[in-house]
């Protein structure tokens, strides 16, 4: 990518600086369900408090006027009222409701957002729950981006967060704030033994720093009769605050069955930077490779017959310990150990990334001393690994290929053979000095399933989870040498949102588990030069469900062994399948655009429009 395109880029992730800290305000809600005019005027109160208090963000939860009960037009009686504040007091209000169109008289979930000036915009779900589905048209707007003077915000409603292209079509456009209207409506079940809790609250809080962008939250409290859906809800609060970064700026408390909020409406505030740079958002922007993830827009039915059917039992180790760098026979030596300890029988063993140089500093001086081809030593160390325990492996390497290196890694299987090779296809600026990159994204069909590698640092582009779960991966292997000071973070949601067991880990590789709904393995180094961290893990597809919570291996080195079963998900709330058929793939052609062409930059800069090269 050329200097002045990420000139360009840059651009527009510190776009608004003239606006860099805002005081934004969520509002946790007691709905008065089908009365809609003292919802209204409820919403108006916390306005106007809010307002007084210094808030020029104000955000309300999902169908907040009317909480799932009757239709409102827009312009309509929400409006008219969030005008009358928005202009008295020079704000900007966003709310949810229900929306019946003025022309149409198709329904939808949608949200506004208002400013001193008056209407701004609306946004309409594009993701429908089945709830949702009942009664609701999918939305028809796109994810639109409104420039303001506070920042360029955009909206997204509750079920939006299933589809993770939701908040990356937002942040390409230049979205400084995600306004997050949601009602999520289930308390944390492990009070009454039940671990089946879909928490949009959950999902969300480990997202921001993911995407790089600063997310405003709102949801209901308490509990609310639904006779149409024959349920009473129970709301959890917890509306939350969240930078760029992912750090928690504040949440409200949260409602649980000993305590089905009792504390009534809540205001949270924070101030958010939103002209402080996202080193994260920067990174996924300049190192993104849009040609390949051209599946994103591609429909997969419910039917499809490339998808694994059968169930595997998986006992995998995931080799973590202190490299010697550089020596690749004593880093053999030592995995051979911790490998030959282990009494229990396994199939699958992940060794970290470079695995048996260590996290070596590679030059385009001494890359010959460390690349080596397929074949070679550590090749050879590799595969003698794989048949001596009977088990499939994967290890990568610098590679050396017809003059050109790669970071490579390989696929074993229990013979030894390689039956998998992936050449890294998202390069840092340090590699890209000395390596070639990959340029195919695979999933390898084995009997254990289907198996897909990140390498390293491709962990930051949000992207791949998306296009491993469209192309069926039941295994996500991820080689690292990580030690978490230059990306990433630890998972923090609000406590009693989730599990407690869930509340751990890495939140991209938690992430990638969630969107891909494959199994995540993750091998890293501890200590050593690089000061890596350990954690080697496995993630399962819903872990905010408090299913098969992260599994993480100890601060020592060990060949730590971790077991689940593939496919195995009937009966949640979500599935691989449920995740590949319900995206709106008919909205995600920017994901794949060349960022570089006409196409792109002008559905970047019309910023609130629906088309994209003259598609509408």
């Amino acid at each position: 990518m050329n200097k002045l395109l990420f000139a360009i880029l840059s651009a527009v992730v510190i776009a608004n600086a003239n606006s860099a800290e805002v005081k934004v305000a969520a509002v946790t809600f007691v709905s008065q369900g089908t009365q809609q005019e003292s919802n209204i005027a409820m919403i108006v109160r916390d306005a106007t408090v809010a307002a007084k208090n210094g808030a020029k963000l104000i955000v309300f939860p999902e169908e907040a006027s009317n909480a799932m009960f009757g239709f409102d037009t827009i312009p309509g009686k929400l409006t008219t009222a969030l005008t009358l504040v928005s202009q008295q007091y020079h704000v900007y209000i966003a709310a949810g409701l229900q929306e019946q169109d003025i022309n149409t008289g198709l329904k939808y979930n949608a949200a506004v957002l208002v400013g001193p000036d008056g209407f701004i915009g609306r946004y309409r779900k594009n993701q429908l729950n089945i709830d949702d589905s009942q009664d609701k048209t999918p939305g028809n707007l796109g994810f639109p981006v409104f420039d303001t003077e506070i920042g360029k915000i955009s909206l997204l409603i509750c079920y939006d967060d299933s589809q993770i292209q939701s908040l990356l079509l937002p942040a390409l456009r230049g979205a400084d704030i995600i306004v997050y209207p949601l009602a999520a409506a289930k308390f944390l079940r492990d009070e009454l033994g039940s671990n089946i809790n879909h928490s949009t609250l959950g999902s969300m809080a480990t997202l921001p720093g993911w995407i790089g962008v600063n997310v405003v939250a709102a949801d209901y409290t308490g509990m609310l009769a639904l006779p149409q859906y024959h349920v009473t809800a129970q709301f959890p609060g917890a509306s939350s605050i969240w930078s760029s970064t992912g750090k928690t700026l504040n949440s409200a408390p949260t409602s649980t069955w000993s305590n089905e909020g009792n504390y009534g409406n809540y205001i949270t505030y924070a101030t958010l930077e939103t002209g402080k740079p996202s080193p994260q958002r920067a990174f996924w922007l300049k190192h993104r490779r849009p040609e390949l993830y051209t599946d994103l827009n591609l429909y997969r039915a419910q039917n499809v017959n490339y998808a694994a059917q059968k169930q595997t039992q998986i006992s995998s180790l995931l080799v973590q310990y202190n490299p010697k760098t550089g020596n690749v026979q004593e880093n053999y030596n030592k995995i051979d150990e911790l490998i030959s300890k282990q009494p229990q029988l396994f199939n699958l063993a992940v060794l970290p990334y470079n695995s048996f140089i260590g996290n070596v500093d590679i030059t385009k001086k001494n890359i010959g001393k460390y690349a080596e081809k397929l074949n070679g030593q550590s090749y050879q160390l590799a595969a003698g690994l794989a048949k001596k325990y009977h088990s499939f492996l994967i290890f990568s390497m610098p590679e050396e290929h017809q003059g050109k290196y790669y970071e490579t890694a390989i696929l074993f299987d229990n013979n030894g053979q390689q039956i998998g090779i992936y050449r890294k296809s998202h390069l840092n600026d340090i590699e890209q000095i000395w390596a070639t990159t990959g340029n195919d994204l695979p999933v390898f069909n084995t009997e254990l399933g289907k198996i897909a590698i990140i390498l390293n640092d491709e962990t930051r582009i949000p992207e791949l989870s998306e296009v491993y779960a469209l192309k069926r991966a039941d295994i996500i292997t991820i080689p690292v040498a990580y030690n978490q000071k230059t990306y990433g973070g630890n998972v923090d949601i609000q406590k009693g949102i989730v599990p407690d067991a869930s509340n751990r880990g890495m939140y991209m590789w938690y992430d990638i588990a969630k969107y891909s709904q494959a199994y995540t393995l993750v091998a890293n180094y501890i200590n050593g030069e690089h000061h890596d961290i350990g954690q080697s893990a496995v993630y399962s597809q819903i872990p905010e469900e408090g299913f098969y919570p992260p599994s993480i291996a100890p601060s020592e080195e060990n060949a730590y062994l971790v077991r689940f079963i593939t496919n195995n998900l009937n009966g949640f709330w979500t599935t691989q399948q449920n995740k590949v058929s319900e995206r709106r793939y008919d909205l995600a052609a920017p994901l794949t655009l060349d960022m570089q062409s006409n196409c792109f930059k002008n559905w970047q800069i019309n910023s609130t429009s629906v088309d994209v090269c003259g598609s509408k």
